[in-house]
């Protein structure tokens, strides 16, 4: 079947955009790009508030070193053009100090701008990692540029209460500008940097294998039988190398279950054919020994009986092997059945012609299961006529049958108790399994209990042999209650 092409142009480059988008290195990368950006906020709110704060208190030590100068030479009258040029280095428009609860006015300009908004940053009661730095920058950057701030802090050089600047705030701002953009270039240079390579080694450490194991178990699921297909059998401990060695197994499972299925469906095909060959050899074989019961020799009439019941062994034989290898079980149709009905029903046809074999029940009043009623007379008939036969040949002086059925937490139990003697210790564990037979000299194919357990199993329930031993066997059927 040919492959549709694949869309070219904007379509081909969204569609593989779509692609990556989701798909686990596509998430790997939105997440990686979201801890760049994340990233990048944490760490620059904290800077912009230091870079604010240390401008501020710059200007402060700066204006405070320029009264300190004036104070030296009280006696010598400054020019008025010299304190303006202490006042521009500084960046100050005015600069007092609370001292003794006398405010000093340490430097002053002549003031040619008009008022302005004034805002107040004290200083004086921020402690280390107080939020009101981070909303003071923050307000600066995005302030309009006409504000005037007055800002106090404690004084650095001298003693006193606190200082306290007048400045405007357009320097600032223009350099909070400048720091922002330098500091978002060189983090996100730095972060980029350091995202590829956490980027580059999560892909090659997990995303890769996980897509190559993707891969392997897509192609293996539309071709199992292409043995070009491995699975890397990893030395790796977590849980990515775990799952590449179970993929491994599981191909490698997977491929002998399916050879053995091949040799399998070849040997049924064989066996049909034989068993067919076979069904029209016995067909001659029984007329001829019909003729033979009309000979008169007395060691012809000694062995025929014999010879008969082999015939008849081998043909059933024959007919179940085919009847079982069709598989052409309908699926169950479940309704509300009547436990007691259908035990009955079953222990009727399962003990017609059979003698000395009494029959008991001990079944809950108005007992129901979800059950096909077809399925479940078999399942009960193929049980009860097993039992009667486990003990048709023995020597007891009573010889009986059980079932019991009863509700358990919302199940079906039913119980079929002969009083035989046991299943045989070689074959407890394969009883389940075709062609496995309790009684051999019963004439059965050893199908019946692997039948009764499939048709079990197909309504949701269970059959097990529960006790096997000299004293008889239990064999429990197990179903949803009604």
């Amino acid at each position: 079947m040919a492959s549709s092409p694949k869309p070219t142009g904007l379509a081909g480059l969204l569609g593989a955009l779509g692609e990556f988008v989701s798909s686990l290195a596509g998430r790997l990368f939105g997440l990686t790009a979201a801890a760049v950006v994340l990233a990048q906020i944490l760490v620059f709110a904290p800077a912009l508030a230091n870079f604010h704060e240390e401008w501020l208190r710059e200007r402060m030590n700066l204006a405070q070193v320029a009264a300190l100068a004036l104070e030296v030479s009280p006696d010598i009258e400054i020019a008025e053009s010299l304190e303006f040029e202490l006042l521009t280095n500084a960046g100050v428009q005015r600069a007092a100090l609370q001292r003794e609860g006398e405010r000093v006015l340490l430097l002053e300009g002549a003031s040619t701008t008009p008022l302005r908004p004034v805002v107040v940053y004290d200083y004086t009661q921020v402690r280390p990692g107080d939020l009101r730095t981070f909303a003071w920058a923050f307000e600066s950057f995005f302030a309009p540029p006409d504000r005037v701030l007055r800002v106090m802090a404690r004084p650095r050089f001298e003693s006193g209460e606190f200082i306290e600047i007048v400045l405007d705030e357009g320097p600032l701002k223009r350099a909070l500008y400048n720091f922002a953009r330098d500091f978002l270039l060189a983090s996100t240079l730095i972060l980029v940097a350091a995202a590829s390579v956490i980027y580059g080694v999560l892909t090659f450490t997990f995303v890769r294998p996980m897509h190559d194991l993707t891969e392997a178990i897509e192609r293996f699921r539309d071709k199992p039988e292409d043995v070009s297909i491995a699975f890397e059998r990893s030395s790796r401990g977590d849980e990515i190398g775990r799952a590449q060695r179970a993929a491994a197994d599981m191909a490698e499972q997977v491929r002998n279950a399916l050879r053995q299925n091949e040799r399998l469906a070849a040997l049924g095909g064989a066996v049909a054919r034989i068993g067919h060959d076979l069904r029209n050899m016995l067909s001659t074989a029984q007329l001829v020994a019909d003729r033979l019961s009309q000979s008169e020799d007395p060691e012809v009439k000694r062995l025929l009986p014999r010879l008969e019941r082999t015939i008849t062994r081998a043909a059933g034989l024959a007919s179940s092997t085919l009847k079982y290898g069709r598989a052409d079980e309908k699926e169950p149709d479940l309704e509300s059945v009547d436990v007691r009905a259908a035990v009955e029903e079953a222990a009727g046809d399962a003990l017609a012609g059979i003698e000395g074999v009494s029959f008991r029940e001990e079944i809950e009043a108005k007992l129901a299961c979800v059950a096909d009623p077809e399925h479940l007379q078999r399942i009960l008939g193929n049980l009860i006529r097993n039992a009667a036969q486990a003990m048709k040949d023995q020597q007891r002086a009573e010889k009986w049958i059980r079932v019991r059925a009863v509700r358990v937490e919302g199940r079906c139990e039913i119980e079929v108790i002969d009083h035989g003697s046991g299943v045989r210790q070689d074959i407890r564990s394969r009883l389940f399994e075709p062609f496995v037979s309790a009684a051999p000299e019963a004439g059965g194919a050893g199908l019946g209990l692997a039948i009764a357990r499939e048709l079990t199993r197909a309504m949701g329930g269970e059959l097990e042999l529960t006790r096997t031993g000299a004293e008889g066997t239990t064999f429990r059927i197990t179903l949803p209650a009604a």
